[in-house]
């Protein structure tokens, strides 16, 4: 069955002349606009391609919300990863405006949780940067759990993570190949420097390998793109992300297998060899004594951090003081999850950001695992990436509540057709029983 398996077309002559014309109109326009005004083609082409997706089926426009994370480019004073997400979220409230959702309105709660306790700031730090900020905040965590619900429950999930998981491998054959070609340095591939590769990579690394079932990847298949993302991981040397990764692939292991009931034990082996890497990179750049590469580095961030966040410990001095200069303080993004937040919304925002991170790890934990175990593994990996790395980076902050929303759409999606996934009885040392395929009953998975 190929991914593209469900496209809906219009069903009326007068709706399929009328799509007909309006697809060749943005041909036509996106031709004149190539020879007339080149600078604007892409744009032109970009909306001719949604205008054609959506006359087919909506949902396919939201699927562009995947790869559209790896625009990383500027479009204004946004990224074309936000642009395509302000989008997408629109047009998935469209799709949801009957209904429908409730299934996801915990996950919801937990992220209204975060955003209405960074609100009463914005009233001691009334700066632009600051209302734009949190505004783009509250669409990376709610706008993406919509986002991910309506791909889940539209039946794209598929195609989406496939679509994403794909250009990983690409990306990571890239990183590959520069890193053998440059003497086995860090990897930077035009936009994208090590520690964003690393990032992409590790959600696609996760992704592979959890390859939970109604993916309906071959197991082959997803090790084979779990190891070549790992390489890419390993070639770029984004430490972070590794370190991010094997968390999510041991909650994976560490969770009964959907196939077979067993837990992996080899994931302990791949454990060792990482975690020492990761481990000796940090002590050797600390032993050389150059306070400007990247762990001597985050010390002094820091120490910076720290003394911006007790300028306004409880409500934070508001959101990118990094580029504004108020506090006296700029050129740096705290380099961890906690200093960030707690520097730009204070003790009150680390309550919303440690409460949203623990409700959705409860809410995926007590998750039939079917549709659970993915989430879990993503929301863990980024959390602990960012203790290590910059945490509001669009694409990578929107890309784990995207994948969240995802599970929780494709268990409504299966309700409504029917189907019902049943695991193989939980092995152990103690407990052996004999294989139990796994069935789908009452309906056809689409």
């Amino acid at each position: 069955m190929s991914l593209l398996h469900s496209i809906t077309l219009p069903r009326s002559p007068l709706a399929s002349i009328g799509a007909a014309v309006a697809i060749a109109v943005a041909g036509i326009a996106t031709g004149l606009t190539s020879a007339l005004y080149p600078e604007f083609a892409p744009l032109v082409a970009a909306g001719a391609l949604l205008l054609t997706l959506a006359l087919f089926d909506l949902s396919l426009v939201l699927v562009l919300a995947i790869p559209a994370v790896f625009v990383v480019t500027r479009v204004g004073p946004m990224s074309g990863a936000d642009v395509a997400l302000f989008a997408a979220t629109i047009i998935a409230m469209l799709m949801l405006r009957g209904g429908g959702a409730e299934k996801l309105q915990p996950m919801l709660w937990a992220g209204a949780l975060y955003v209405g306790l960074t609100a009463p700031q914005l009233i001691l730090n009334p700066y632009a940067e600051n209302v734009v900020e949190w505004v783009h905040q509250a669409v990376l965590v709610l706008g993406s759990l919509i986002v991910g619900f309506a791909i889940g429950r539209a039946g794209r999930a598929r195609l989406a993570l496939s679509i994403y998981v794909i250009i990983c491998c690409a990306i990571a054959v890239a990183a590959i190949f520069t890193s053998v070609t440059n003497g086995f340095g860090a990897v930077y591939l035009g936009m994208w420097h090590k520690n964003a590769i690393g990032s992409f990579l590790m959600f696609g690394a996760v992704i592979a390998f959890a390859n939970p079932p109604w993916l309906r990847w071959s197991p082959t298949i997803g090790y084979a793109a779990f190891a070549l993302c790992g390489l890419g991981m390993l070639a770029a040397q984004s430490r972070q992300s590794l370190v991010g990764a094997l968390v999510g692939v041991l909650i994976v292991g560490l969770r009964p297998r959907f196939h077979n009931g067993k837990r992996s034990r080899w994931i302990w082996f791949l454990l060792v060899p990482i975690a020492w890497f990761v481990y000796s990179e940090v002590v050797e750049q600390l032993a050389t004594g150059d306070k400007f590469n990247s762990a001597s580095q985050r010390l002094i961030w820091y120490g910076d951090s720290i003394t911006v966040w007790l300028m306004s410990p409880l409500f934070g001095v508001g959101n990118r003081w990094w580029i504004t200069g108020h506090t006296g303080y700029s050129g740096f993004q705290p380099p961890n999850a906690e200093l960030e937040v707690l520097t730009t919304v204070g003790v009150l925002g680390l309550i919303g950001f440690l409460g949203m991170f623990g409700a959705a790890m409860w809410l995926l934990w007590r998750k039939d695992p079917v549709y659970g175990t993915l989430g879990l593994a993503i929301v863990a990996a980024r959390f602990v990436q960012g203790q290590f790395d910059l945490y509001w980076v669009a694409s990578h902050a929107s890309l784990l509540w995207i994948v969240v929303g995802i599970c929780y759409g494709v268990q409504e999606h299966d309700r409504l057709k029917g189907v019902v996934w049943t695991p193989h009885p939980v092995q152990t040392l103690f407990r052996r029983e004999s294989f139990t395929p796994r069935r789908r009953t009452v309906g056809v998975y689409r």
